[in-house]
Parts: C-alpha cells; structure tokens; sequence
C-alpha cells in the first residue's frame, strides 16, 4: 500500500504505511507526519521495507524534508531501517533512554551515531517550550477579555 491519509489539513498531514513486507515478516506500520513542509518518520521498519517506504513517502514528501525519526522500541521491524534513513537524509532520530543501547547491535554508521538522541532529554526541553507557549497565549486571551473592559 503506498499510503493512506488518516489527517489532511493546511499545514499538517498524517500518513499510514502499511503491509510493506512480504507476508511471512512480522507486519509494523510506519507513519509520516507532515508538518509546514517537514516530516517525522515514525517507525521507519526493517531492512527489507526501506526501498518500498523511501519510494512511497516521496509521493507526499521529499525523503530529505524528513527531519526527524521516532523510534517507539528496538525491535528490528521497527528500528532496522534507520542506518539508511539517518545515511540518506539529515533527521535526528529519537528513542527512549531504555533502548538506545541496543541500537549498536543494528550496525550505525559512526558519523550518523550523534543524531541519535535520547527522548527523555528532548521531552523535557519540549515540555519547558510549551510550558513558554501556554503561559503566552493565557496572557494574549486574558488581554483580550479585559480589552472590551477597558
């Protein structure tokens, strides 16, 4: 299947890529996220998906507006895939602190090893971010509910 929209509006699509491998592989669904023009691979699945998957995600996207990769577990019908996606683009890949140490095992190439990044470290410089971003739209909405007042 070359994709499925399960999202679509201005600036922010989803995608569903699914049955990639040959029915005697363990089946993983890969998503992209697009967002303003940029992309996040999650799951980007084994070896024997990259090719079909590169080909399939250049319908909505350039492989190389990929920014960045979410890797949700070790396994290797998730995280197999991801030499050749971090060798053919330039996204930083993230995965929890958990399974960062067995990504050795899947043969990285060792100038693409430091954009792995370890998500528990990421997840707190984004929560600090939104934190920033709500604190300013309470003030932008308080200052618009006192503006017919005053």
């Amino acid at each position: 299947m070359s994709g499925q929209v399960l999202f679509e509006s201005e600036e922010h699509k989803v995608i569903l890529f699914e049955e990639l491998t040959p029915a005697s592989a363990v089946q993983a669904n890969q998503y992209l996220i697009i967002h303003k023009g940029d992309g996040m691979l999650l799951d980007p699945g084994g070896h024997k998906v990259f090719s079909l998957l590169q080909r399939d995600i250049a319908k909505f996207l350039p492989p190389k507006k990929i920014k960045y990769i979410f890797l949700s577990h070790q396994d290797p019908d998730i995280v197999a895939s991801l030499n050749g996606w971090l060798l053919t683009t330039d996204a930083e890949a993230y995965i929890s602190k958990l399974w960062l140490r067995f990504l050795p095992h899947f043969g990285l190439e060792r100038h693409v090893e430091e954009r792995v990044k370890q998500l528990q470290k990421i997840a707190i410089e984004a929560k600090e971010e939104i934190e920033a971003v709500e604190r300013e739209r309470t003030i932008e909405l308080f200052n618009e509910e006192l503006d017919p007042l005053i």
